[in-house]
């Protein structure tokens, strides 16, 4: 029954029936009062914002397909809203400099040139170190010949060779074999669980 009241609701409205429009945004204004709300923008007041939002609700029953179903309508409402204010935010975020590293300072030098190197890739350096600083966490939980074994190979020496490991601790090659599977298997499990 609510997806013929939608779909007749919808009809109307692509034939520009203002009075089916109304009903359509008295359903969906509860939502964009809430999406409104957590948005500044220097140059748009609340007002605006609710405008944008009720624009972005009649393209969408403009664009709207029916065959696809009147019972999809509200989820395609709901995504052309939001991604509606998520485009109006993008666009006006140069026009915001507020927050800006590229906002010139009292000496004429941007904030950006001060703070950011721009020799290193911040999201890189902050994925490594996460990435180190888990290792060695997942590290100091092997076991003592586990963690040995690991060091051995991969980060004491230049030339690590499990061979040379084995005799050096008077271990059994096949031994060491196992011991370095579990130790592997063991590290890879633990930083999947940091992720």
């Amino acid at each position: 029954m609510e997806d013929l009241l939608m779909r007749d609701l919808l009809l109307k409205s692509k034939n520009n029936d203002s009075d089916s429009k109304e009903e359509i945004i008295k359903m969906y204004y509860p939502l964009i009062i809430k999406e409104a709300k957590i948005i500044y923008l220097k140059d748009k007041s609340f007002e605006d914002l609710i405008q944008i939002g009720i624009i972005n609700l009649l393209h969408a029953i403009d664009v709207f397909d029916l065959l696809k179903g009147a019972d999809k309508f509200p989820s395609y409402a709901l995504w052309s809203i939001k991604n509606g204010y998520k485009y109006l935010c993008r666009s006006q975020i140069k026009y915001n400099t507020e927050f800006s590293l590229n906002k010139v300072n009292d000496d004429g030098y941007e904030f950006g040139d001060k703070i950011v190197d721009g020799n290193i890739n911040i999201e890189d350096y902050v994925i490594n170190n996460t990435i180190d600083e888990n290792l060695y966490l997942a590290l100091e939980k092997l076991d003592k010949e586990e963690r040995e074994l690991i060091d051995f190979l991969y980060i004491s020496n230049n030339k690590p060779n499990l061979t040379r490991y084995c005799s050096l601790k008077e271990k059994d090659y096949y031994y060491c074999c196992s011991l370095k599977k579990r130790a592997l298997k063991k590290l890879k499990n633990m930083m999947l669980d940091f992720y």
